[in-house]
């Protein structure tokens, strides 16, 4: 104990500078620092006024007392909170960071071990966001490059006569497509979502055509439901048209094939469109609800094998509501299926 405190007053006295911005130091200095004043500010109340001559004077002692050491409390309290003010920030700098706003940085406001916890969270950040970047970069990289050598399959694939094998080769090759033009897709939102451009667009139409361009043979396995007046906002067509077929594509997949129909509704509620997609199938775990629209996810592996899905389809429906400034919401009540909810704002985000 004696050679920490030695150890102490060495540093104390080789490093004061560091030392007075010592969170430590300043706090010993604010407890001193008021036990002094309290202390002087009773003791001349006693010399002015000394309680033995008069009882009169202990009534004035307590009447200003009272009051002085509430203020000096009450200062106290102000400057303990403004010591670790720098708190707030790193509070709400790490719930942004840890939302995915990697390029925020915490404010530094002062040198002592709050600004350096500050300093080591910002580099943390550009440490993550630099890594993030170069796998983003890769991950195009590779994408792009994959789509020579699938060209060439599929020139090669037309001399192919034996048609089953063709047929087993074209589904292989598709699935690799789509997967890849998923992953472009998803990293362009990444990187370019908030300078999506915007159109006014007949919801009731895009939705409509969509149905009946991308799922001519399910028809009778999805109820749509629109409002009958025409419903127009300001959104990104063909990404909002990604966001209607993946999601009713990811209900088809589930829902039974001999049940009730997918249930696909469109409402407009304070200017964003809610699209709503119900299914009738086994649904969703309690504790996959929030995992399923992140990247490559799949609650139950076995349930994508041979799909030709990647569990991309919802990733990217998030990635576009959010685009959009927006959300996309999952739930799974007992019993019920699957609902998923889009809701797309029709006036971009802040």
């Amino acid at each position: 104990m004696n050679n920490r405190f030695v150890r102490a007053l060495k540093w104390l006295a080789r490093k004061p500078v560091a030392a007075w911005r010592s969170l430590p130091v300043r706090l010993i200095l604010i407890f001193f620092a008021s036990l002094i004043v309290m202390t002087a500010g009773v003791s001349i109340l006693f010399v002015m006024f000394p309680p033995p001559e008069s009882p009169e004077n202990m009534t004035v002692v307590r009447v200003l007392g009272y009051p002085i050491i509430a203020a000096v409390f009450a200062g106290c309290y102000l400057a303990v909170r403004r010591l670790f003010y720098p708190l707030q920030d790193i509070r709400l700098g790490t719930r942004r960071i840890g939302e995915g706003q990697l390029d925020y940085r915490i404010p530094i406001r002062r040198q002592d071990e709050l600004g350096r916890l500050s300093e080591r969270i910002n580099r943390m950040a550009d440490e993550v966001q630099r890594m993030l970047d170069g796998q983003r970069q890769l991950l195009l990289a590779m994408s792009h490059e994959l789509r020579t050598p699938l060209t060439r399959a599929r020139l090669a694939l037309e001399f192919i006569h034996d048609r089953d094998v063709r047929s087993h080769l074209e589904y292989d090759l598709s699935s690799m497509e789509r997967m890849i033009t998923e992953l472009l897709e998803g990293e362009r939102l990444n990187t370019q979502g908030r300078q999506m451009s915007r159109s006014r667009v007949n919801l009731n139409k895009l939705m409509a055509e969509v149905m009946r361009g991308d799922f001519p043979n399910e028809r009778h396995r999805v109820a749509l439901s629109v409002p009958p007046a025409p419903s127009h906002l300001s959104v990104n067509a063909v990404h909002l048209r990604l966001l209607v077929r993946n999601l009713v594509e990811n209900a088809l997949r589930y829902n039974p094939a001999d049940g009730k129909p997918v249930e696909v509704s469109l409402r407009i509620e304070d200017n964003a469109a809610v699209i709503r997609v119900q299914d009738h199938g086994p649904g969703i775990e309690p504790e996959h609800l929030e995992q399923v629209t992140t990247a490559f996810y799949r609650a139950d592996p076995s349930r994508g094998a041979g799909t030709g899905r990647h569990g991309l389809g919802l990733y990217l429906c998030r990635l576009i509501a959010e685009a959009h400034g927006g959300e996309v919401v999952v739930a799974s009540p007992p019993g019920s299926g699957a609902c998923i909810t889009a809701r797309i704002p029709g006036e971009p985000p802040n």
